[in-house]
């Protein structure tokens, strides 16, 4: 079996964890890593015995890569996900994608016409206790579903590391995409609501209310909280069914019936990349691709447009 050769595009801590997640799957090398920081490149190089380079450029032009992650500042994301696809190469990109509406659709565009294998860096989708929460909404045990309320806080914005992004695009990207995923449907912004608490042009709280068909999602997000929260509770018809992301734990409250579930736990990274390596393998499209990224960006930038500024 041919290896499939990786790459890794910044090399800061979560470059770092890619590295050591595609160390960890069989028939996958990892050929090469980038940073513009040429010291972090070379450092995090010689821990895995790769190639190194400053730019983006420089690696594509001199290494023969089947699947490059990135995991760049994230106003630099997306200019360097068009210059990996310029070069036809299959890309993992990590979250937020983009941080400007304009800058995704051109991301969009060029992969859509190189017709490359496309996956958005939507951890949460690979976590097992969101996967087991999914398969049991699906099953119907439940009923039919009115309402889901996630919530994700932690403390203190990525500020420091010039991540020129708000709260929405940092920490509800990730529940917008786990609430459309669970419920299949396309969510449409009902309404926005943020509050720049830090006195800086992104917002640090944010609440999205949408609806996904006949069932309504709120999302809550903000940095501003000195304990990490990251969760979601759905209620429907027959029952409820709650998630702790962190804790990889499921429960299910019906009647007067309630039980914990914990499947088997795995780092979400690990099943993400194993995702790409596999669709990139075989050559098919992923479930989880640039159509379905476009649909959570498109929402997005459309509830920033209507958000109400609150004080």
């Amino acid at each position: 079996m041919r290896p499939i050769k990786t790459g890794i595009i910044g090399c800061g801590w979560f470059g770092e964890a890619h590295a050591r997640v595609y160390r960890e799957i069989p028939g996958v090398e990892l050929k090469s890593v980038a940073d513009l920081n040429i010291d972090r490149a070379k450092r995090l190089a010689s821990m895995y015995g790769t190639s190194f380079y400053k730019t983006a450029e420089d690696m594509l032009r001199n290494e023969e890569l089947d699947l490059v992650s990135i995991a760049v500042t994230p106003q630099y994301l997306a200019k360097t996900a068009i210059e990996v696809a310029e070069h036809d190469v299959n890309i993992l990109l990590e979250k937020p994608l983009a941080t400007k509406m304009s800058d995704w659709k051109n991301l969009f565009s060029k992969i859509k016409k190189r017709d490359l294998i496309f996956v958005p860096g939507f951890i949460e989708l690979f976590n097992p206790a969101y996967r087991l929460m999914k398969e049991i909404v699906d099953s119907g045990e439940l009923g039919d579903l009115f309402t889901l309320s996630s919530k994700r806080i932690g403390r203190f914005p990525k500020r420091s590391l010039k991540w020129e992004v708000g709260v929405t695009l940092d920490l509800g990207l990730h529940e917008l995409y786990a609430q459309t995923y669970l419920v299949g449907e396309k969510p449409v912004p009902i309404s926005c609501f943020i509050s720049q608490m830090l006195n800086n042009e992104n917002e640090d709280i944010s609440i999205l209310i949408l609806r996904y068909g006949s069932t309504v999602g709120i999302i809550e997000s903000n940095w501003l909280t000195p304990i990490g929260v990251r969760s979601v509770r759905v209620t429907a018809s027959d029952g409820s069914i709650w998630l702790n992301y962190m804790s990889q734990e499921v429960g299910i409250d019906k009647g007067e019936e309630s039980r914990i579930k914990r499947p088997r736990w795995r780092e979400p990274l690990l099943v993400e990349l194993e995702y790409a390596v596999k669709h990139v393998r075989s050559g098919t499209k992923p479930e989880i691709n640039e159509d379905f990224a476009n649909i959570i960006m498109n929402t997005l930038f459309e509830a920033l447009g209507i958000a109400k500024r609150i004080p």
